[in-house]
């Protein structure tokens, strides 16, 4: 899946040699065999499979591994289980019974044409993969009406926003503040909600009426969440959290030395671009430095073309190119100054460095996180990003790293770096601050005018 397929591409950009495994016979996990194609298109994936192939991978397909201790036999080094959370959840009804969501996506998927729901179909669920269920059975032939049912309110379903949405304008009717009790003969029957005190999610507790409401339902499809198989690790040696995932380490490296778990294995069900941030994260302590080795690819040697970008506006998008469209973070990022409404993220041109550097004005800041909602590198930068303080006050009040000026016409600040805090000069020979640092300083005084 994208877990395993990230975590091959990691490696290799690093000069690792990598093999993935893969036992269905076709690469792409859940995303190929179960995710719908309105979400993702199968040309998307197979350019995907196309790229880490490019780059060197090894596949094998049909081949199901039931152990780490089989691969580090084969002369492996290192073993990422991206093996996703296949196992379904269980939803409890009294009476009758409900078609898995996983399963129902999957025939959706291979054989859409011949899939029998009748003319009215109940997803249970309020999740993204839900919607997506929901959405799916709305295209499937016979089908007239199709509902979700959900024992809270459509402000507290897990799904985002724009899945909703989405789900609103392919016509599923929402059916909110119902908890389901058994399906027979065409008929769900379901217990009347209504929301009581914050549980300890911070939703509102559903609490039942006693009012007994019936739904049509030819099929009742259960999207109650889907859960990783924790057997599959006991077998493998690997202690379990008390919520029965991986016991795994900052790196993602389980007590079996040498063992990764990456994506929804580790997490439980997740996104694609989690499950990429996990194999990217297990890759590098694999190769160590080696993995950003790669970044420098990345990087555009015209740094004006990648900077020019962000003020193109198109007014034709569907003529545009992806490469068009990417603003080239890796050349240029300066998101936190693109994004903040007070300018309180400056860009500051410091000589020896390719990037414009950002230096955080303090006294311009609000602290509304806007910087850190948009930044693509996790980061928040009125907080990470070295500070200019413009007073006594407000440089004790912070535990940022920054400066403050004491004294213009002698270049001496008040630096405060790694939790310590020493007055300097930075045309002292002695000055201990670091010579990066000093740069930094020494461009911002150079625009002093907009900043101090």
């Amino acid at each position: 899946g994208p877990a395993g397929l990230a975590a091959g591409y990691f490696l290799a950009k690093a000069g690792v040699a990598a093999t993935v495994f893969e036992k269905r016979g076709q690469l792409g996990g859940i995303v190929r065999h179960v995710i719908p194609a309105f979400r993702v298109s199968t040309a998307a994936i197979e350019n995907d499979v196309a790229l880490v192939k490019a780059l060197g991978v090894r596949f094998e397909t049909g081949v199901e591994i039931s152990s780490a201790k089989e691969l580090f036999d084969q002369g492996f080094t290192h073993v990422i289980f991206a093996n996703g959370a296949w196992k379904p959840g269980v939803l409890k009804l009294e009476y009758g019974e409900a078609m898995n969501v996983i399963a129902f996506l999957e025939q959706c998927k291979s054989d859409i044409d011949n899939v029998n729901l009748g003319e009215n179909v109940v997803v249970i669920g309020g999740g993204n993969t839900a919607m997506d269920a929901a959405r799916a059975a709305k295209r499937a032939p016979g089908v007239k009406n199709v509902r979700l049912v959900y024992r809270r309110n459509k402000r507290y379903m897990p799904a985002d926003e724009e899945e909703l949405a989405l789900a609103i304008a392919d016509g599923v009717q929402f059916c909110d503040l119902l908890a389901p009790v058994g399906v027979k003969d065409g008929v769900l029957t379901c217990h009347r909600m209504k929301l009581g005190e914050p549980d300890e999610s911070g939703r509102r507790r559903p609490v039942d009426t006693g009012e007994v409401i019936t739904v049509p339902a030819d099929t009742v499809i259960a999207a109650v969440g889907e859960k990783v198989d924790s057997a599959f690790y006991g077998q493998n040696g690997i202690a379990l959290t008390e919520r029965g995932y991986a016991r795994v380490n900052e790196n993602l490296e389980t007590g079996v030395p040498g063992v990764y778990i990456v994506g929804d294995a580790n997490r439980g069900p997740a996104t694609v671009v989690e499950a990429i941030a996990d194999a990217a994260k297990a890759a590098k302590a694999i190769c160590g430095a080696d993995c950003d080795a790669y970044a420098e690819c990345n990087v555009s040697p015209d740094y004006t073309h990648a900077l020019a970008k962000k003020g193109k506006l198109c007014g034709e998008c569907a003529s545009c190119k992806e490469s068009d469209r990417c603003l080239e973070c890796a050349t240029v990022c300066e998101c936190c100054a693109d994004v903040c409404p007070n300018r309180a993220n400056i860009t500051v041109a410091v000589p020896g460095k390719r990037m414009r550097q950002i230096i955080h004005v303090d006294g311009m800041c609000n602290e509304c996180g806007n910087c850190a909602t948009f930044c693509p590198y996790d980061s928040a930068p009125y907080k990470d990003k070295f500070t200019l303080f413009w007073s006594e006050e407000d440089f004790a009040d912070s535990e940022n790293e920054g400066f403050l000026l004491l004294d213009g016409e002698k270049q001496t600040y008040r630096v405060r770096l790694d939790g310590q805090v020493e007055c300097v000069s930075l045309g002292d020979p002695e000055c201990t601050v670091p010579e990066d640092i000093c740069r930094l300083i020494s461009a911002a005084w150079g625009q002093r005018q907009y900043l101090f």
